[in-house]
């Protein structure tokens, strides 16, 4: 199944500026989060390349990793023997990407360490706030898996603040979904810890990374724009994200106007409405210039009604089908600071039709 990722780049001068590290990238000696190669071909156990990569950052491991004999102590011991002082500046992807390796292989989860490397980590880095809790984010912020079932894999991980994180861990859609019931059926309450308000960007959230029905994805505004490089599964939600973000950019008045010339016939009327009540209630917001002002917008105008209820109208007459080739069309026309990767993952195609 076709999927897209979206890679926001941070600030204006982000192309510019990841053009210039490509061409530096082959003259210049390896960076700090460039990750280390395998270890010895002899050292099988992720412990040991654990312990391994602590030693070639300067890294000491967690006191409990020290006894005599633990894997992860044998790989440090025997990278310092082996690398002594050639080390590598530890900055804080680094010691994310080891704190993550570390704690996925103590309780036996996978973790593929050859996707997510630090700069896939320093890339989640673009974001500024959380975006369940909207509090600034700050070197304390957790990484987590969106869907826990799918693990630690690349396009599957945000950066939250440490009380969201906590929260986070110990839930999937559907009991996200539960919570939320229970908070908006008593708005003046905390339900565990958190408003209705950022109970729906959790549902939010989780379902963009959730195989779900077409029909139950449509329905779920989005009251939370994605974190950078986040993959969606559903095709009618990365459809949905395509245009919203149309609007966070100037120059949506002609791409509105390419996008519906693209369209079935029926469809244009339905597109037109939904996308100029979006535009309405983006503007109402007070968004500033700043591209990080409109994104902000983009996501409080979900709130209203009129928007969700256009918005239905338009995705019940839009097939899976439809949505990929729309997606693909949009992908092609780049937005200013927005990439859309798009990823053939054909394993996951059962589950998105369950």
């Amino acid at each position: 199944m076709t999927q897209a990722a979206f890679n926001f780049l941070s600030g204006r001068r982000g192309e510019h500026i990841a053009a210039v590290r490509e061409q530096r990238a082959g003259a210049q000696a390896p960076a700090a989060d460039v990750p280390a190669p395998a270890p010895a071909p002899g050292a099988a156990d992720p412990g040991d390349a654990i312990g391994f990569d602590h030693a070639r950052y300067g890294v000491v491991p967690p006191a409990t990793c020290l006894w005599p004999g633990h894997p992860v102590r044998e790989g440090w011991e025997r990278g310092r023997r082996v690398l002594g002082r050639r080390v590598r500046p530890a900055t804080l992807a680094v010691t994310r990407w080891l704190s993550l390796r570390l704690a996925a292989w103590q309780r036996g989860e996978g973790f593929d360490d050859h996707q997510i490397t630090p700069q896939a980590l320093r890339s989640l880095e673009a974001a500024t706030h959380c975006p369940v809790s909207g509090r600034a984010l700050r070197d304390d912020a957790q990484v987590v898996t969106v869907d826990a079932a799918r693990g630690w894999v690349a396009g599957n991980l945000a950066l939250l603040s440490p009380e969201a994180a906590a929260q986070w861990r110990t839930l999937d859609w559907r009991a996200a979904r539960e919570a939320l019931a229970r908070a908006e059926a008593e708005p003046e309450t905390l339900v565990e810890g958190l408003t209705a308000r950022q109970w729906r960007r959790v549902v939010t959230l989780k379902s963009l990374a959730t195989p779900l029905p077409a029909a139950e994805a449509a329905r779920i505004p989005l009251h939370v724009l994605p974190p950078n490089r986040l993959r969606l599964v559903n095709p009618i939600q990365e459809l949905q994200l395509v245009l919203t973000l149309q609007l966070a950019v100037p120059g949506w008045g002609q791409r509105a106007r390419g996008i519906a010339a693209a369209m079935p016939l029926l469809l244009r009327c339905e597109f037109n409405l939904f996308f100029n009540s979006l535009l309405a209630q983006a503007l109402r917001q007070g968004a500033g210039p700043e591209r990080s002002g409109m994104r902000d917008a983009l996501a409080l105008a979900w709130n209203d009604a009129v928007v969700q209820r256009r918005w239905l109208r338009f995705a019940h007459r839009v097939d899976d089908a439809l949505a990929r080739r729309l997606v693909d069309r949009l992908a092609i026309e780049r937005l200013p600071g927005v990439k859309v990767v798009r990823h053939e993952d054909e394993a996951t195609a059962p589950l998105a039709a369950a």
